[in-house]
């Protein structure tokens, strides 16, 4: 662990949420995972305890608040606007080309293109479904940019976080985390109620919950929490995670049967196959605590990390999944779109009959064209593009911040 309190391994943990990610998107039946979300969450708490651990590193070393503020934006800037610009500038080119030539696959891949660049370029597109609904255009998205929502949720994060941990003390700022995490099922509970009186559409009204800030507090919060305190007080923290991930299943069981014994219904049927879980996420009210438990889970398996426990440095601490974690921010961002053009070329190639007399035959293949596919990718970019700008932030950070922060 560094002194800012970087983890190495946590990079192998997040190549490893990140994997999960891929198969949740992966459309066909064998492959693919019904939950998805839950590490979704997991990289969102992990934000929040990173974050708020090297903004309390840097401000004890920078003396201003603008010098503190400008290293943040650095860093952070660097690291994620390069790869996000450049996937919004080639598909508004691909967009605009299309329109000029009309090629129709093209021009309907890219539409969205048309009516949410808006919220694309401010990082505001986790509103686009809350907003569009008024603006009376699609509101779900299209697949090469339905995932950019995560993206801009994090980026509204950074903007008022930096702000608490420089201004409060840490018992406030400890008292801001907890009042956070308290208040976010409620809200929750309030704000899907809310959203229904104004649209009774579900599918919109959880989407909208889920996409927006307020609703999201609690995930950055935790992670904060664990930043701020460590949880010291838990003497045992690999046991202590292993019984609270039991109790996390057991809800989730008991979510299950309880709807298959007293309602008549299925996960499968209420998911829609499994396939939209946003409506599962909605029933019994689980939207209002089932993302504090996931938080709080996912925050102790990194309260293991920072401390050291069990077999994690040596699961995620290897050189395959330490690179793994550090093209993971390419690999989420480039998924869909390699995915929607591996599917194009497979189906091209391979006769799509084989899918109904075949169907786990013609799906592996593919599935392994994907990965291998998206997995090159990612590499390529990281080594030809994204490492530029990251060896680019580390010279800048040195020249500019390290004599602000007292280092040679």
């Amino acid at each position: 662990m560094g002194k800012t309190g970087y983890i190495d391994y946590l990079d192998g943990f997040r190549g490893f949420c990140c994997f999960f990610l891929i198969l949740y998107h992966w459309p066909m039946a064998y492959l693919s995972i019904p939950y998805g979300w839950e590490v979704l969450q997991a990289f969102f708490v992990m934000s929040g305890y990173l974050i708020i651990r090297i903004l309390l590193y840097d401000k004890n070393k920078m003396p201003t608040y603008g010098s503190y503020y400008s290293r943040f934006i650095h860093r952070r800037g660097y690291r994620i606007f390069p790869l996000y610009i450049a996937y919004i500038v080639f598909w508004f080119s691909v967009f605009f080309i299309a329109k000029a030539l009309n090629i129709t696959f093209l021009k309907t891949i890219t539409e969205e293109v048309s009516y949410n660049s808006g919220f694309l370029m401010t990082y505001t597109y986790n509103f686009s479904t809350f907003f569009n609904h008024y603006r009376g255009v699609d509101y779900l998205g299209t697949p090469l940019f339905a995932h950019l929502w995560s993206l801009s949720l994090e980026e509204q994060f950074y903007i008022i976080i930096p702000f608490l941990v420089f201004f409060l003390n840490r018992k406030t700022l400890l008292y801001v985390f907890i009042g956070a995490i308290v208040i976010s099922p409620i809200l929750r509970y309030v704000g899907f109620e809310y959203l229904l009186s104004l649209n009774p559409d579900i599918e919109w009204g959880a989407t909208s919950l889920y996409h927006l800030p307020f609703f999201q507090m609690d995930c950055f919060a935790t992670g904060g929490l664990l930043a701020l305190t460590g949880f010291k007080r838990i003497k045992k923290p690999v046991q202590f995670t292993v019984l609270f991930l039991a109790f996390v299943v057991g809800v989730y069981v008991f979510i299950r049967w309880y709807t298959f014994k007293y309602q008549g219904s299925s996960f499968g049927e209420i998911a829609l196959g499994t396939r939209n879980l946003i409506y599962w996420f909605v029933h019994d009210y689980q939207y209002v605590y089932i993302l504090t438990l996931i938080n709080f889970l996912a925050t102790f398996i990194f309260m293991c990390f920072e401390r050291g426990y069990g077999l994690l440095p040596r699961l995620f601490g290897n050189k395959f999944m330490a690179y793994f974690g550090k093209i993971s921010y390419g690999l989420y961002v480039l998924h869909l779109p390699v995915l929607l053009i591996c599917l194009l070329i497979y189906n091209a190639i391979v006769p799509k009959s084989y899918s109904i007399s075949h169907p786990f035959l013609y799906e592996l293949p593919a599935w392994i064209f994907y990965m291998v596919s998206l997995f090159l990718t990612g590499h390529l970019v990281f080594k030809y593009y994204e490492s530029y700008f990251l060896r680019l932030k580390e010279k800048i950070d040195k020249k500019k911040f390290a004599k602000l922060r007292g280092e040679k």
